[in-house]
């Protein structure tokens, strides 16, 4: 009984669904809507509106830190990988200066362990940015991307060593600073991986 009301109700909307699926391309209707970027296209004030509106990308951070640069608009969609990832390796390092005087100089044990702790998670974000910089001037994407995603993790694992220990004010910044550029880097390159 359950048979025959598949046969009169489901299988007559078959043919239906057979029609739609050939008339729809399949690719413009299940691909991300990012899926159409170029390593090739010219960077925009309009390109770099839609990349900083990817989901998981903190907008206003994103536009002012591309639009902060004269040189993001002189350069295509691979260069601009290529320019955060390079502007991201060089705040890790000023952070890891940052974080090893701060083990050097406090007088608490603990936190002098954490920063210690900080000290190799930026050490290890370091060569993960390093990798995403060499993956992606090699045009691979999806493993810089990968990589950007590994450095983005040592951080957030500094920042649970850290969190409610009575670290100076400008620390959380920096840290947070360098995890929103390590998203975009992933983002961005996993956008070209597509």
């Amino acid at each position: 009984m359950a048979f025959s009301w598949v046969t009169r109700n489901v299988f007559p909307i078959i043919p239906l669904l057979i029609v739609l699926l050939s008339i729809t391309p399949l690719s413009s209707s299940i691909a991300p809507s990012s899926s159409h970027f170029s390593p090739s296209d010219k960077v925009t004030k309009a390109l770099v509106d839609q990349l900083c509106s990817q989901p998981s990308i903190y907008k206003h951070f994103c536009i002012a830190w591309l639009n902060s640069d004269p040189k993001t608009f002189t350069l295509d969609l691979r260069g601009l990988v290529g320019m955060v990832i390079q502007k991201t390796e060089s705040l890790s390092y000023k952070n890891l200066e940052m974080i090893k005087d701060l083990a050097r100089t406090t007088n608490d044990p603990d936190l002098a362990h954490s920063y210690e702790s900080c000290v190799t998670y930026y050490q290890l974000s370091i060569r993960s940015i390093k990798g995403a910089d060499s993956f992606a001037s090699s045009g691979h994407y999806r493993e810089a991307s990968n990589a950007a995603f590994n450095a983005f993790n040592s951080i957030s694992t500094c920042e649970g060593l850290l969190e409610g220990k009575r670290t100076p004010p400008y620390v959380y910044p920096r840290n947070y600073m360098f995890e929103r550029m390590c998203n975009i880097d992933d983002i961005f390159a996993n956008l070209l991986a597509l």
